[in-house]
């Protein structure tokens, strides 16, 4: 009876474990994963035709890169901030951030701001972009689910309304 416990109380814990690794956006969407544009409304900020994701890295820092048939649609680097499951961008360490030559500039200064966070199973990366006034905003949600991932990329522009799409993705060696 105690052996039967002993065993019972193990394949609790292995499950806690399992389900919340199988939870972390970031190792979950690690690697390349290729498919086509799924809905597509009017306006969509990419054309019809072939889509590819990349993330690479770990749970500290790593990078995403989406790109349709007509180039780059979103790209950022990211590393864990002070707060629990939100990411910023890389700062530079060492003799160039003493000096004031780091790369902190942002919008303001014409470079794009990108931040991401964890939500439940997803991981959410944003990027805003600044000129002559105008804004664009770029939202990239991505749901890994096995060998599958889900992706929704929405766009605001300065005096448009938003622009959308989803696909879903699978995990592709090249």
């Amino acid at each position: 009876m105690r052996d039967a416990r002993r065993l019972l109380g193990f394949f609790l814990l292995l499950g806690v474990f399992w389900s919340s690794a199988g939870a972390e956006p970031i190792a979950s969407s690690r690697g390349r994963w290729a498919g086509t544009v799924g809905e597509q409304p009017a306006g969509s900020p990419v054309r019809p035709g072939a889509l590819q994701l990349r993330v690479d890295g770990g749970p500290e820092r790593f990078t995403v890169s989406l790109a349709g048939a007509a180039g780059e649609l979103f790209g950022g680097e990211f590393r864990a901030g002070e707060r629990k499951d939100v990411f910023g961008a890389p700062t530079s360490k060492g003799m160039m951030a003493r000096l004031g030559l780091g790369t902190e500039a942002g919008p303001a200064e014409g470079k794009p701001l990108a931040w991401a966070r964890r939500a439940g199973e997803e991981l959410v990366v944003y990027r805003l972009e600044l000129r002559n006034g105008a804004h664009r905003l770029d939202r990239l949600a991505l749901a890994p689910a096995g060998e599958r991932i889900g992706v929704t990329f929405e766009r605001r522009e300065h005096d448009r309304a938003p622009a959308r799409f989803t696909a879903t993705l699978e995990r592709s060696a090249r």
